[in-house]
């Protein structure tokens, strides 16, 4: 580009020479052509001297063009110093952005960098019955101070196909927590001892694939965020299922209308025309539906006769299960939103189960201790007898500027019969349901938002699976019920700082708790209780 400016420049130079000899009075006509001959001849004698100039001038630059980087015209530069030692060199390269410096794949449309860092202190504890014959009243607490770190990125390519990956501390499916100094043990990897990194591994938290090539629909294959909406009463909110998804929504409106037409004033100008009028309902249809890897088989076809199992209960023997066990999931619900007034949400849901699975194939027991006669502990992960029928239900309003909600979530299992007895409970067949009921006030979404949730939640022992539940509020074990209040408020944009605090008691003290409790193992759990102090940082 300079070039071309250097030679334009010559040209009119050599232009503006020519006509000031040109243009000359009349009057000027009337001398001498030798003295007209000469000066033309001066003007010839420059020119060929300025266009040497000009060729000398015009090879320089292009030596310089062979090692300058090209700059678009736009690119903002700066200046770099750089020195052997002995002598500084200065050259003009380009200022680069943090984003600029990306290479992606030509096929990718869009790519979002997200996750985020939380710092916990945590007490929990649990207290053993008074009937308990070792240690009556006694409490198993727990204090720890902990994090979590998620990472991830997610983007879509052509043709309406999209991605994600996130990866996440602890190997746990119901947790990402790390807790400081928890591996200084030296039998922990790499040899323990104070601020060792044994636990403080990096997992696959997920890894998806899914395409929405057609109109309210997504197909999603792959370990995904949950698909379906619920609450924490039924799945923590770490886990994320491995399988498949198919998930549809479409919106109708009832009310509202097209913008008015364009209406001009006296002096003919057009007026811009209000707003179209809003609906009066706006109603979102759902519908998910999930196929996830429960348990895979392994081997699907053994060499020989096939394992058996005995089950310690009810003592029949059955073949040990050889194909893989699928949790099936049923979704369908509506959003119904009135605008500026409230919204209401329903979504009925149904969870049943392929099969046992090898890993799983043992009846749930839920109580305490081994089974009669055998140095084998009660089982508490069983799948068997598991339909069930889940509806996770919201009204939202606002007071003000406030906002307000009820929610709640109700669950029964149609086979707590079957379940009941197969743990050597058949009198126990009513403890099929469980419930959440509770009221929330404020949001959480900018700059000193605040949040508080307050809720009442029962599980019977036969109403969940109990590999689901949350692992937080009630320790992930069944026959509690209690009260949990969750406070929140953002310090910054993107800054949360969250108390939580819940206190459950034994539903029924004729059984256990049933579950894996995290941390607190003592079954069953006559009281318990847990406190949290959340830092979080998301970006």
């Amino acid at each position: 580009m300079f070039t071309r400016k250097t030679i334009l420049r010559a040209a009119g130079a050599s232009l503006v020479a020519i006509i000031s000899i040109t243009a000359q009075p009349l009057g000027a006509q009337t001398g001498s052509d030798e003295a007209r001959l000469q000066k033309l001849e001066q003007a010839v004698s420059q020119l060929q001297k300025r266009n040497a100039e000009l060729e000398q001038e015009v090879a320089g630059l292009k030596k310089r063009t062979a090692w300058t980087p090209a700059l678009a015209p736009e690119s903002k530069t700066k200046t770099e110093v750089t020195s052997d030692g002995k002598t500084f060199v200065e050259r003009v390269v380009p200022e680069l952005h943090g984003g600029e410096k990306w290479k992606l794949f030509p096929a990718i449309t869009e790519l979002e960098l997200f996750g985020d860092l939380r710092l916990r202190y945590e007490y929990r504890g649990g207290r053993l019955p008074s009937n308990d014959p070792d240690h009556p009243n006694d409490w198993q607490e727990r204090e720890r101070e902990r994090y979590r770190l998620r990472i991830g990125l997610r983007g879509t390519v052509l043709d309406d196909w999209f991605f994600g990956v996130r990866l996440e501390t602890s190997a746990s499916a119901r947790s990402t927590n790390v807790t400081f100094g928890g591996d200084t043990s030296t039998t922990s990897p790499g040899g323990g001892g104070p601020f060792a990194k044994g636990d403080d591994g990096v997992f696959v938290g997920q890894a998806y694939g899914g395409y929405k090539g057609f109109p309210g629909f997504t197909f999603t294959g792959g370990r995904m965020p949950n698909p379906f909406v619920t609450t924490r009463m039924v799945w923590d909110d770490d886990i994320n299922p491995e399988g498949l998804a198919e998930q549809w929504k479409h919106t109708f409106t009832i009310g509202g209308g097209a913008a008015e037409p364009v209406s001009y004033s006296k002096d003919g100008k057009n007026v811009a025309p209000p707003p179209p009028a809003e609906p009066l309902v706006k109603i979102d249809v759902f519908a998910n539906f999930g196929q996830f890897v429960y348990d895979d088989s392994n081997p699907s076809n053994p060499i020989g006769t096939p394992p058996t199992t005995t089950q310690p209960i009810g003592g029949e023997t059955q073949q040990t299960p050889l194909a893989n066990a699928f949790m099936l999931g049923w979704q369908v619900g509506a959003k119904f939103d009135f605008p500026h007034i409230a919204y209401f949400q329903l979504a009925p849901t149904l969870y049943n189960y392929t099969g046992d699975g090898n890993t799983f194939n043992v009846h749930f027991s839920g109580d305490p201790g081994n089974y009669p006669g055998t140095d084998i502990p009660r089982n508490q992960t069983g799948i068997n007898s598991l339909l069930v029928f889940d509806i996770p239900a919201e009204i939202g309003w606002k007071v003000g500027k406030i906002p307000m909600r009820i929610f709640g979530d109700f669950a029964t299992n149609f086979e707590a019969d079957d379940r009941a007895t197969a743990a050597g409970h058949p009198d126990k067949d009513g403890d099929r349901y469980a419930y959440q009921i509770g009221l929330g006030i404020g949001q959480l979404k900018k700059k000193h938002d605040w949040q508080i949730d307050a809720w009442w939640q029962h599980q019977d022992q036969y109403a969940l699976d109990p590999n689901l539940v949350d692992s937080d509020l009630f320790n992930a074990t069944l026959n509690l019920e209690g009260v949990a209040v969750r406070g929140g408020y953002m310090l910054a944009d993107a800054v949360v700082f969250n108390l939580t605090w819940a206190y459950a008691w034994r539903i029924d003290d004729s059984i256990g708790t049933g579950g894996i409790g995290d941390n607190i193992s003592i079954n069953p759990v006559d009281q318990y209780q847990i406190f949290q102090a959340d830092l979080s940082f998301k970006f």
